[in-house]
């Protein structure tokens, strides 16, 4: 009866193992915007891209479940780049975007 009950535990362990894993959660891409409005400008992995550039990069990056996250100075990058970078990644597919700012310091 002891080998039984130890054999039947071995064999249910890997099932029970996947179910508290849970589901991987998708890494976001990243998008980074800097700069002030005359020249503010977007970075994909630390390369500076145009909007067109972005479109092409973030279309095959686009998967189910998977988010867009823009980083930016509030400090610096005005409200009109980040909206444009907005609209660039919706373009491309995303349907969840983010936004993570780092604030501007008090005065």
């Amino acid at each position: 009866m002891k080998s039984l009950v130890g054999s039947v535990i071995v064999a249910v362990l890997p099932f029970a193992m996947t179910g508290c894993a849970g589901r991987a959660k998708a890494v976001p891409f990243i998008v980074v915007v800097r700069g002030p409005a005359s020249s503010c400008f977007i970075e994909v992995d630390g390369h500076k891209v145009t909007t067109d550039e972005l479109l092409a990069i973030a279309r095959p990056e686009v998967k189910p479940g998977r988010a867009a996250r823009i980083d930016a100075d509030m400090a610096q990058t005005p409200y009109r780049c980040i909206g444009g970078t907005i609209y660039t990644l919706q373009m491309a597919g995303f349907r969840d975007v983010g936004f993570a700012a780092k604030p501007a310091p008090r005065r």
